[in-house]
């Protein structure tokens, strides 16, 4: 029973879990059960070797390299004031450019860490949390006081979860960014509709007018041509339709028409972004993986637009962009990727909330 409960002691995520199915394993190989002090004492001492064991393991695929790297994590400060380590877990979902940027620095510095690839392989998920956790809890004072292995677990565990963590919420600010911007020519699009209001009144009273008068003289059998020279005239009525015309691409006009107002605060972050997030993408969003690669190495040719929809309103807009000026379709790949991330047409390898949403799905019976 003692290798019984040792190994399901890695898989058990409380006391409480593992006295459970200890005791349903006394059952069903009818083994008489002990007193409940001395489960409680058998499971408590149990758990503490497993989490030995997984520390252990982790630590033992850290290379001493690696090992010296992680150790700076608690000597290194920024700006003078808190470590390293504190510095890197102190991040949150942001709604503008400096946001960011103050994100991508701590996940540019994570990226720089070689951690194995098999670093938590066979390390329950429900290990890598309370792991993750602990690293939170503690100050580097604290995380100096630990044992050698556990303290390199931690820090190993922390700077792969906090990678993952940090790229999730990079994708969320810009999610907000893209979010604000499309509000923000949205109220523009309505306050010029609301201002030009008194505009549409009049010119419509105006066009009732003359074709109210163009009614009454066709029901009195008059002629129709003097009716304009005789009431408005022929200037007023051509102000008329020119205002007219004008009004009409007012109220036509949709919030896309504005987003290029913020190119620039695209410019301050988003090639970063792009080079640092490592983005995978279902076949349908393919076109969509090209554009974002040919964002990031540059424009050298005429862009693609097939990874916008037959019918989009984008096309509309591009078409009418002067010859060389790709700023639009620049924003327009960047609207797509938010789109993207939140359909799962695109994710992240690794990442928690914007992952490949196959890895959810329970695997065929074969």
């Amino acid at each position: 029973m003692r290798e019984w409960i040792a190994r399901e002691a890695e898989a058990a995520t409380s006391n409480e879990d593992l006295a459970r199915r200890f005791v349903a394993e006394c059952r069903r190989t009818r083994t008489i059960l002990p007193g409940s002090s001395t489960i409680e004492r058998l499971c408590a001492d149990a758990l503490v070797e497993a989490e030995r064991r997984i520390e252990d393991l982790i630590a033992h695929r850290i290379t001493p390299t690696l090992s010296e790297n992680l150790a700076h994590l608690l000597e290194d400060t920024v700006d003078g004031r808190v470590t390293r380590f504190v510095w890197l877990r102190q991040f949150e979902v942001g709604a503008n450019s400096a946001a960011a940027n103050r994100l991508m620095d701590r996940l540019e510095y994570l990226q720089r860490f070689d951690l194995p690839a098999d670093l938590l392989d066979g390390v329950p998920a429900h290990r890598v949390t309370r792991l993750r956790r602990q690293g939170e809890r503690y100050y580097a004072d604290g995380m100096r006081d630990l044992p050698e292995d556990r303290r390199l677990a931690i820090l190993a565990v922390c700077t792969l979860e906090w990678r993952s963590s940090l790229a999730d919420v990079i994708v969320e600010t810009h999610d907000r960014i893209v979010g604000r911007l499309y509000r923000a020519s949205e109220r523009l699009c309505n306050t010029r509709i609301a201002d030009e209001k008194a505009a549409v009144r009049d010119t419509l009273k105006s066009f009732a007018e003359i074709g109210g008068a163009l009614l009454g003289a066709q029901d009195d059998g008059t002629a129709l041509d003097g009716i304009i020279a005789t009431g408005p005239g022929w200037e007023r009525f051509r102000t008329l339709v020119a205002t007219a015309s004008a009004l009409t691409n007012v109220l036509a006009a949709d919030p896309l028409s504005r987003v290029l107002d913020g190119y620039h605060r695209f410019r301050l972050y988003a090639p970063r972004m792009l080079r640092l997030l490592d983005m995978q993408a279902a076949p349908i969003a393919t076109p969509l993986l090209a554009a974002v690669a040919m964002l990031r190495n540059g424009i050298k040719v005429d862009p693609p637009v097939d990874f916008l929809r037959p019918n989009s309103k984008w096309h509309r807009h591009l078409r009418a962009e002067p010859s060389g000026d790709h700023r639009l379709w620049e924003i327009a790949v960047l609207f797509h990727i938010r789109d993207a991330f939140r359909s799962g047409d695109i994710w992240l390898a690794g990442s928690r909330r914007y992952g490949d949403l196959k890895q959810l799905l329970v695997p065929p019976q074969r």
